[in-house]
């Protein structure tokens, strides 16, 4: 991915990020994470919350401190409305999407990325 491009979209707001990823996750079919002997976590609230990004570079660009020896992981689409987020739900966790370097992400209940997704989802139908 072109250097300015990652630049221009870790810019954006926290919501307009949102909504990028919402749309890109949508086009793709995947979504990406950060994977060392486990999920990348941080808390939020008192409650764990789960990064997750729209493309690997993002995720990359956020495997620092903390999260140094980790590194992007695909997860199918599929299985994230399916699995993840339903799981998720039940265990009271919160999605942290498209969190950047410098800056705050959108947090999410579980349930409320699910329909955005699948909205979004349908519109390429």
């Amino acid at each position: 991915m072109h250097p300015e491009k990652i630049r221009q979209v870790t810019q954006l707001p926290a919501q307009q990020r949102y909504a990028y990823c919402v749309r890109k996750v949508a086009d793709t079919q995947e979504v990406w994470g950060l994977y060392h002997d486990g999920w990348a976590t941080a808390q939020v609230d008192g409650k764990v919350a789960i990064p997750f990004w729209p493309e690997a570079a993002f995720a990359q660009a956020c495997a620092s401190d903390d999260w140094e020896h980790f590194q992007p992981r695909a997860i199918a689409l599929d299985d994230f409305l399916n699995k993840w987020l339903p799981g998720m739900a039940s265990n009271h966790q919160l999605a942290s999407v498209f969190p950047v370097p410098q800056g705050s992400a959108s947090i999410a209940a579980p349930a409320d990325l699910l329909r955005d997704l699948q909205d979004e989802s349908e519109q390429y139908e």
